[in-house]
């Protein structure tokens, strides 16, 4: 098992909160996703949002502050700045992340790198628990292929890294930093020159995670999953570049229990939530745009009265009694963490013989 916990969960850190979900009570999330704007710099050919546009729209900093003020009483830990979006196009996404992280709450940050300049970097790395880049090209040309970039962009992000991981060396920064790459059949072929080029900027591990199907909408269609056996070479191969400062990850679990649930409903969202730039807090990112699974909008109520309101208590107990988790979309990212719940909800017989 990796250190990071990438294809698991971390539950079992907040047994109190899981023992008040349990007796019932209403309890605020753990960890929250943002979407800080709409719009994105780069064309991925599998995103999962391509369908709505990329719309020129962002939350609004002051409103935004206030949320984390509002998120930080409630009793949220952790914001991960991400989404639909590119979040460093969002002006004030440096305020956002030394904000949070002085009130108290862990910040994590996805991004393609192409804006990370070196005065960004020097100003936020010191804040984030972590940044994780999304890079999914071999070869400049491939890479302009999956991201539907200038090739130019390929080493002007290569170096956007390289000098953060300087920078994290230099200050002795705890920051992680990362890569995620999602293995396509169009990418296959380039994982290991990815590997070895990423190797080389210092970063501390690379992820391989399998293409998710979050939405009908979303235009890219893999057809079949590409099959655990048929890339367990490559995937050795990446992995035999790890070492004690570099790890690989490939992510078996998620290629091999690819759309596999072993649950009934989702008791998931209780701990994890998110909020699009459009300022909606949905149950999860695959229904953030449908009106039955939004809770609230913050630009409307606070997030207290969002999070606590009734709307919020009837769409839980929908999900948690009659959803059927089988038409939801595989490997979502509530997943590991409704395993964990239901096999608490689903006690086995003889439980005292343990």
């Amino acid at each position: 098992m990796n250190k990071y916990r990438i294809d698991s969960h971390k539950l079992m850190y907040h047994l109190p909160l899981v023992c008040d979900w349990l007796n019932g009570e209403n309890i605020c999330p753990i960890y929250m996703e943002i979407s800080l704007v709409g719009s994105c710099n780069h064309r991925c050919v599998f995103c999962a949002y391509d369908f709505i546009g990329y719309p020129n729209r962002k939350l609004d900093c002051d409103r935004l502050l206030r949320f984390i003020d509002e998120a930080k009483e409630a009793g949220v830990k952790s914001f991960l700045f991400a989404g639909e979006g590119e979040p460093l196009l969002h002006p004030d996404i440096e305020k956002f992340i030394i904000y949070s992280k002085n009130s108290g709450i862990d910040v994590g940050l996805f991004t393609n790198g192409q804006l990370l300049r070196e005065e960004l970097a020097e100003s936020i790395l010191p804040f984030l628990t972590f940044v994780r880049f999304s890079f999914n090209g071999g070869t400049k040309e491939n890479y302009a292929d999956i991201h539907k970039v200038k090739p130019a962009v390929f080493e002007k992000v290569v170096s956007n890294i390289k000098r953060a991981s300087e920078i994290k060396e230099r200050d002795s920064l705890d920051v992680d930093i990362g890569v995620q790459y999602v293995l396509l059949p169009e990418n296959v072929a380039y994982l290991i020159k990815a590997v070895k080029t990423l190797k080389d900027t210092g970063i501390g591990y690379f992820v391989i995670k399998p293409f998710v199907q979050q939405s009908n909408l979303q235009s890219y269609r893999i057809g079949e999953q590409l099959d655990l056996n048929n890339i367990e070479g490559v995937l050795n191969e990446a992995e035999s570049f790890s070492n004690k400062n570099f790890m690989v990850i490939a992510r078996r679990e998620s290629f091999e229990g690819y759309g596999k649930k072993k649950y009934k409903h989702c008791y998931g969202t209780s701990f994890v939530s998110v909020l699009n730039s459009a300022g909606d807090i949905a149950t999860c990112l695959p229904y953030w745009d449908k009106e039955d699974f939004v809770i609230g909008n913050i630009n409307k109520n606070t997030f207290r009265d969002i999070w606590f309101g009734g709307r919020r208590k009837k769409i839980k107990g929908y999900l948690e009694s009659e959803l059927s988790v089988q038409e939801c979309p595989p490997n979502c990212r509530p997943n590991a963490i409704n395993e964990f719940l239901w096999n608490l909800k689903s006690p086995p017989e003889h439980i005292n013989f343990v």
